[in-house]
C-alpha cells in the first residue's frame, strides 16, 4: 500500500524521469515512503523486494499512465534509499534478460531526448553507487554491451 500510494502522489505531481527536483513539493511524500519501506524493510524485506520487483515489470507491460511513471518513481526511491537499492538491485539484474530489454526499451523509446538523458544519468549515478551485486552488474553490463 505504502508503494501504490507513493506512486499515486508521484504521478499525481508530475513525476518525471529524471528524478525529483530540489524544490519539489512532492519530497516530503517520497521521503515519508521511502522512511516507512526503510523500516519496515528490517522485518519484511523479503516481501518489499517481491513488490519492487513485480511493479517493475508489471509497468513494463503496459500503456497505463501511472504505470509509465513506475520505473521513473523507483529509481527515484533507489536514488533516496541505499538500502531499497541495494535490497533489490542483484535480483533485478537477474531479471535483465533479453525480452525485459526489449520492454525497456519499447516503454523509454517515445520518451523525450531530455528525460531520456536523465533516465540514463540517474541509472548511471545509482550503478556508481551500488555495491550489492556489483560484480554481478558489471558481468552483465559486459555481457549485454558485447555478447
Amino acid at each position: 500500500r505504502v508503494l501504490s500510494c507513493g506512486l499515486k502522489d508521484f504521478c499525481a505531481h508530475g513525476g518525471d524521469a529524471a528524478g525529483t527536483a530540489a524544490g519539489d513539493k512532492r519530497v516530503p511524500k517520497i521521503a515519508s515512503v521511502v522512511g516507512i519501506l526503510g523500516h519496515l524493510a528490517s522485518r519484511h524485506a523479503g516481501s518489499i523486494k517481491q513488490e519492487l520487483l513485480r511493479m517493475f515489470h508489471e509497468s513494463l507491460g503496459s500503456a497505463r499512465e501511472h504505470h509509465k511513471a513506475t520505473v521513473p518513481f523507483l529509481l527515484q526511491l533507489a536514488l533516496m534509499s541505499p538500502t531499497l537499492l541495494a535490497t533489490v538491485s542483484p535480483e533485478l539484474v537477474d531479471s535483465l534478460k533479453p525480452p525485459v530489454l526489449n520492454q525497456l526499451h519499447q516503454h523509454f523509446s517515445a520518451m523525450p531526448r531530455e528525460e531520456l538523458d536523465g533516465v540514463v544519468g540517474v541509472v548511471v549515478h545509482l550503478l556508481c553507487h551500488t555495491s550489492a551485486g556489483a560484480l554481478r552488474t558489471l558481468r552483465f553490463l559486459l555481457a549485454t554491451a558485447a555478447p
